[in-house]
C-alpha cells in the first residue's frame, strides 16, 4: 500500500476515532443538563409544596385549643403538667401572649409564684389588652403580701373588663386588707351588682360592712349570701352577733 494511502488511512481512522470520542462527551453532557434541570424543576415542586403548607398551617401549630387544654388539666388538678404543656406550646409560639398568662396561671397552682410573675410580665410585654393577665398578677402578687402593687393589677382588669365581677371583688378585698373599708365596701357592691351570686364577695363585704359598723347592711349581706347559698365562717358570723343579735325576719 502506497505510503501517501496508508497515511491518509490513518488520519481517516483518528478521526473517526476522536469524532466518536467527541460527540460521546457532548451525549453526556447533555444527558448531565437534563438531569441537573430534572432536580432543579422537582427541588422547585418541592419548596412551593412546602411554602403552601406553612401558609395552610400558619397559627394551626395545635390541633387543639392549647388554653383549653391548659384550663382542663389545672382543673383536673395536674398542675405540673399544664406548666410542661404550656412551655411547649410558648415553644412554638413565643409571640402568643394568653399562652404566657396561663403558662403563670398554672405555675401560681403548682406553688412556683416568682416564676409566674415572670410569665406574667412577659404576657404583659405581648400585649396589653387581656384582662385575665392583670388579674391572675394581682392575686399572685397578694398572695406574697404585695397588697398595694396588687391593687394597681386589679385596677388594670377593671379598665379592660368593666363587667368583671372578679376583678371588683379582688380590688374590694385589697382594700379591706389595707383597712379602707368604705372604698371595699364601694368596690363589693359593684361586684354583687355584676354578679349578685358571686361567692367571691359575700365574706369580705361582711367584714368590711362590720368595721364600717353598718351592722343592719352586714346582715342584709348574710341574708344574701344564704339565698345565693354561699356559707359564711361561723366567727364572722358569731362577731356580728356579739354586737348586733340578728334582726328577726
Amino acid at each position: 500500500m502506497p505510503s501517501k494511502i496508508k497515511l491518509l488511512w490513518v488520519a481517516c481512522i483518528l478521526v473517526i476515532f476522536f469524532g466518536f470520542i467527541y460527540f460521546s462527551v457532548l451525549g453526556q453532557i447533555d444527558v448531565a443538563r437534563q438531569k441537573g434541570e430534572a432536580r432543579a424543576t422537582q427541588k422547585s415542586r418541592l419548596d412551593e409544596k412546602q411554602k403552601e403548607k406553612k401558609q395552610k398551617n400558619k397559627g394551626r401549630t395545635f390541633k387543639v385549643d392549647p388554653i383549653k387544654e391548659i384550663k382542663e388539666l389545672n382543673a383536673l388538678g395536674k398542675y405540673e403538667e399544664a406548666v410542661k404543656y404550656a412551655e411547649g406550646v410558648a415553644t412554638l409560639n413565643p409571640d402568643r401572649a394568653r399562652i404566657y398568662t396561663w403558662w403563670g396561671i398554672s405555675l401560681v397552682k403548682a406553688g412556683k409564684r416568682s416564676e409566674a410573675i415572670e410569665k406574667f410580665v412577659r404576657a404583659d410585654e405581648l400585649d396589653q389588652t387581656y384582662a385575665k393577665t392583670y388579674l391572675s398578677w394581682g392575686l399572685t402578687l397578694a398572695m406574697d403580701g404585695k397588697v398595694k402593687e396588687a391593687m394597681e393589677k386589679y385596677q388594670k382588669a377593671v379598665e379592660l373588663k368593666p363587667e368583671s365581677s372578679n376583678a371588683y371583688a379582688y380590688w374590694g378585698a385589697a382594700l379591706g386588707q389595707l383597712n379602707q373599708h368604705a372604698q371595699a365596701v364601694e368596690k363589693l357592691e359593684r361586684a354583687l351588682e355584676i354578679n349578685p351570686k358571686n361567692a367571691n364577695v359575700f365574706g369580705v363585704l361582711i367584714d368590711s360592712l362590720f368595721h364600717q359598723k353598718m351592722y343592719g347592711q352586714a346582715w342584709n349581706t348574710v341574708k344574701k349570701a344564704r339565698e345565693a347559698k354561699v356559707t359564711i365562717a361561723e366567727s364572722s358570723l358569731k362577731r356580728l352577733a356579739d354586737v348586733f343579735p340578728e334582726p328577726s325576719g
